[in-house]
């Protein structure tokens, strides 16, 4: 038991790293937006661009990655997708034209939508029921601390070296955890509930469509997201 509890707070670790790592990528570009807007003589559509992008192809690839996770070792999935998007992290500070950078925060979105889903179908068998939300608490701790990160990080950086340092400061890290998590002990589905598991007959989009709290969820989500994420792109600006 002992064994198995240090297996679950290992990849707990680890898994908090990466989330960390992931909202630190995903935000260090409206940490360093206006450098980039300075360089690269943007308007503010070009510079919110960026972000609107990243957000889109973000929800769009979600959904497959998350049906992929359903399948496949999620510590496979994870260490792919979090070397994916630090690489191209480090790779923006390369970039010499607006394209290149819009192309290279594409992919980063791409490796990114792949943290949430199989990191929380980790924890699903990592975790009883009992415990699982504490460490879904954890899990998520690291996005406020990677948004502050960023912000702390990225900006004295840029300030010391320019923003392409930045740049390549923040895909270090991400490199390092996706090593880690190639030494998670991928868990067996299921063995962690309580009760046996019902089987799901249907399509799966109607059973959780059907559910009313969802769309508020999403409603939510939604506005939530277009305000923080305009906050984070132009507020430096105002």
């Amino acid at each position: 038991m002992k064994s198995e509890n240090s297996r679950a707070a290992y990849a707990l670790a680890v898994l908090f790293v990466i989330n960390t790592m992931n909202f630190f990528d995903r935000v260090i570009g409206g940490a360093l937006g206006e450098p980039i807007r300075r360089e690269f003589n943007l308007s503010d559509s070009a510079l919110g661009a960026l972000g609107t992008a990243f957000t889109l192809l973000y929800a769009f690839v979600g959904i497959p990655l998350g049906r992929w996770s359903d399948r496949a070792p999620r510590k496979l999935i994870l260490a792919g997708a979090v070397f994916l998007w630090s690489a191209l992290t480090a790779v923006s500070g390369l970039t010499r034209t607006y394209w290149q950078l819009f192309a290279t925060r594409l992919g980063v979105g791409v490796g990114e939508a792949a943290c949430a889903p199989a990191a929380t179908s980790l924890i699903g068998d990592l975790y009883p029921p009992s415990k699982r939300a504490r460490a879904m608490s954890v899990f998520m701790m690291g996005l406020p601390i990677g948004i502050a990160l960023s912000y702390f990080v990225g900006s004295y950086v840029a300030h010391s070296y320019g923003w392409r340092a930045a740049f390549f400061v923040a895909g270090i890290p991400g490199v390092l955890a996706a090593i880690a998590a190639l030494f998670i002990t991928e868990p067996v589905r299921g063995t962690k509930e309580t009760a046996p598991a019902k089987v799901q007959t249907g399509s799966p989009w109607k059973t959780l469509l059907s559910i009313p709290t969802l769309w508020w969820l999403i409603a939510s989500g939604a506005l939530h997201n277009f305000n923080m994420y305009a906050l984070a792109r132009f507020s430096r600006r105002c």
